[in-house]
């Protein structure tokens, strides 16, 4: 699977979730970040990578 593939179905499954609070989630496609903001104001951002295999880091 491509790193964008990967990136657009994480994606997908974020905004598609009922289970968290979130009120947006903005994609940093030059970054390979997606940025997710909660209802309570916090913001988490997860970084995709691919070196040989997936690494995924939220921040």
């Amino acid at each position: 699977m491509e790193k964008n593939e990967f990136k657009d179905r994480l994606f997908d499954i974020l905004n598609e979730t009922n289970g968290l609070p979130i009120q947006d989630i903005v994609a940093e496609d030059n970054n390979d970040t997606l940025n997710v903001y909660l209802t309570d104001g916090t913001r988490f951002s997860i970084h995709v990578e691919n070196r040989g295999s997936w690494r995924i880091q939220a921040v």
